[in-house]
């Protein structure tokens, strides 16, 4: 017992990695046996190694032995719940994987335990053949990894909260569609570890990073998008603008030439100028009615010279009429079109868009038309 005790208090450093922020440590406890020396060895060996090449998993700290482990606490040789509730607080452990090998014949069996604070204990059987003394041989190296994949469930996860430029866009993780941003900001739970991290957005051009997710917390990464507009668009709303502005000058024109036109058919001295026709004549202004006065004297010839004066001021009006009513009514509408196409907050297309998303847990298929 007092060797056991001086052996368990000089307890070295483990060989293998050490754990790093990105990766959660898993303490080995060598496995303990009665007959089966080498294999046991060269299987803690094993583990150990399948632990440093496992994605977000690294050795724990320190070199123990459950049987001293369990001579030390006074627990049976294989721990219940209680003891190895006791074993990690005495090793300062938050997971630690143990397990028990015998010989059975031409073969060990046994099984291999991973015991994790506030989760339920799991298990696996191993059963290989004697012949596997050496950590590096590669059928032991195999029983190892596939035995730590399934105590673990494989690597450890962590959340990615993603930022972006633009209220929506879709996310790609190590090239993959994992979901979309709402409102600029969306979670993904990813594995622990590097990951390329890539966002889509109609307007704006792709933006790409990398990023290291920790386990079993939320990793944030920011990506700026630039927009993508181009200057084409700028243009048609800038000309969209001048042509509203131009068809709003041109309706004053002719609306002012209205109104002119009008006038002049009020005016009392048009009046006394319709008076020298007969009433079955329609337009008074027209030449060859001008020219069937020319010449009178007297009152009417007054009469005559100042309603044909007011006769051509009429045509100019009527002239502006038909020319800027159009161009009111052309330019107005070729000003709405171009701003109706041009959208400058995020330079979207028009038409239809259809845009699948992927998560990890469901899939949608989002189909729009914007006009």
């Amino acid at each position: 017992m007092l060797a056991l005790s001086a052996s368990f208090a000089c307890a070295g450093a483990a060989r293998a990695a050490e754990p790093s922020p990105a990766a959660l440590p898993i303490t080995v406890i060598a496995v303990r046996t009665d007959d089966a020396y080498d294999q046991a060895d060269a299987l803690t060996k094993a583990l150990r190694s399948a632990i440093k090449n496992a994605q977000g998993w690294s050795v724990g700290e320190g070199d123990f032995s459950l049987e001293v482990l369990t001579l030390s606490l006074q627990c049976e040789d294989v721990p219940d719940a209680a003891c190895q509730s006791r074993i990690a607080d005495h090793i300062k452990s938050d997971r630690y994987l143990w397990g028990v090998l015998k010989k059975n014949d031409v073969n060990v069996e046994g099984a291999l335990h991973l015991w994790t604070r506030g989760k339920p204990e799991a298990s696996v059987p191993v059963k290989y053949s004697a012949n596997l003394t050496e950590a590096n041989d590669e059928p032991l190296r195999k029983i190892a990894a596939d035995a730590l994949a399934t105590l673990t469930g494989g690597p450890p996860m962590g959340a990615l909260r993603v930022r972006t430029g633009a209220a929506q866009a879709s996310v790609l993780i190590d090239g993959k569609p994992v979901g979309k941003v709402e409102r600029g900001e969306g979670v993904f739970t990813v594995t622990a570890g590097p990951h390329k991290v890539l966002v889509k957005s109609t307007g704006f051009f792709d933006s790409e990073a990398s990023v290291v997710v920790l386990p079993i917390t939320t990793t944030d990464i920011a990506l700026s998008q630039m927009p993508s507009e181009s200057p084409s668009s700028n243009w048609k709303r800038v000309g969209g603008f001048i042509g509203l502005g131009a068809g709003a000058a041109f309706g004053t024109v002719a609306v002012i030439s209205s109104v002119q036109v009008a006038s002049i058919q009020a005016d009392s001295k048009y009046e006394a100028y319709r008076g020298l026709f007969d009433t079955g004549v329609k337009n008074v202004c027209a030449p060859e009615q001008r020219e069937s006065v020319l010449g009178r004297v007297g009152s009417d010839g007054r009469t005559a010279d100042a309603g044909i004066e007011l006769c051509e001021r009429a045509d100019t009006f009527m002239t502006l009429q038909y020319v800027f009513y159009p161009l009111a009514v052309l330019s107005a509408g070729l000003g709405a079109y171009l701003l109706v196409t041009s959208d400058s907050r995020t330079g979207e297309r028009t038409g239809w868009q259809v845009q699948p998303s992927v998560g990890l847990g469901a899939g949608s298929l989002d189909v729009t038309y914007r006009w």
